[in-house]
């Protein structure tokens, strides 16, 4: 297995996964592409999503208005709305862009929301505005202003609170930790299984960290079926990967448990990242390896022991 060492930062696990991918990049049968898609069996799912609240919002400012009839509230509740209906699309209904590489040496994914650098400037802006409306809403109508529009108004102040920029996941699968392949050529995709590092801060002073030697899948999606068909054969072929074909679609998009994993330990553990380098000098150990048992993760010796108990209440 190639996973990274154990007691590492989030911001060290980057520094090793660039490393493996400028190796991987070395590889033979390199392939490099990019895909806008979502982990959705309905293709056009976000696009619905993002209609929605938008909706809801044209419903309740009609009524308002209807019951004022008041024009000034009725032209900026126009504004907003069709400010809010871009918005509305570019915050739930973006595509997430998919980088691929792919070589004998490894696999590398990075998925980021295809989100334009100036929504979230814009995004402020209209959380702003809707602020304000609401605010004048409230001085208008009273408190009962609050019952009809609380959607918008939360949605307004999380307009607010957008981040910056939108995060980048990134895995790494070295040729000898990839595992299996499920794919469907209706939805041109593969859910990809392989071993992969994990390490994340679990709050946001960064005081703590979740690290995990794991296994787990990522979806690689093509631009055509001949593409898809074509990896496929390769995964195969080349690189003797079980590759099953899923006739249903939806069935690869489901969170379930996937039993061929259940086999395959992983290990993990928090610690505050100022024990980082001590843990380091001391050499201390991995925790226990665990596998999936009975829907809990088990160690080996309590796997036995709960096979034992099992046999001993038989008899």
């Amino acid at each position: 297995m190639a996973y990274s060492p154990f007691y590492i930062t989030p911001e060290e696990l980057a520094v090793y996964q660039e490393a493996q991918e400028q190796e991987i990049l070395t590889g033979e049968n390199l392939t490099i592409w990019h895909k806008y898609d979502i982990e959705e069996a309905n293709r056009f799912s976000y696009i619905f999503h993002s209609l929605v609240p938008i909706a809801i919002m044209s419903v309740v400012f009609f009524l308002f208005w209807y019951s004022l009839r008041d024009p000034l509230i009725g032209y900026v509740a126009a504004s907003v709305l069709t400010m809010g209906y871009g918005l509305s699309y570019l915050m739930f209904g973006l595509d997430y862009r998919y980088d691929y590489i792919f070589s004998d040496k490894g696999f590398v994914m990075k998925k980021r929301r295809n989100m334009p650098k100036w929504v979230n400037s814009a995004t402020q802006a209209v959380g702003w505005v809707g602020s304000v409306v609401c605010v004048v809403m409230v001085a208008v109508a009273g408190p009962m202003a609050l019952a009809g529009a609380g959607g918008f108004i939360l949605l307004s102040f999380g307009m607010l609170k957008r981040q910056p920029d939108e995060p980048t996941e990134v895995r790494v699968g070295e040729r000898e930790d990839w595992l299996f392949a499920d794919y469907n050529k209706k939805r041109k995709v593969i859910q990809f299984f392989f071993k992969y590092d994990r390490s994340e801060y679990q709050d946001t002073a960064h005081e703590t960290i979740f690290r995990s030697q794991d296994r787990s899948d990522c979806y690689v999606f093509f631009k055509n079926k001949a593409d898809l068909e074509s990896m496929v054969n390769q995964l195969a072929t080349e690189y003797k990967l079980d590759c099953r074909e899923v006739a249903d679609h939806k069935k690869l998009f489901e969170a379930k448990p996937e039993s061929r994993l259940f086999s395959i330990p992983a290990c993990s553990r928090e610690y505050q990242t100022d024990e980082v380098f001590d843990l380091r000098a001391a050499n201390t150990p991995l925790p226990e390896w665990e596998y999936l048992y009975n829907g809990e993760w088990q160690t080996e010796s309590e796997i036995e022991r709960s096979k034992s108990e099992l046999m001993t209440a038989k008899e």
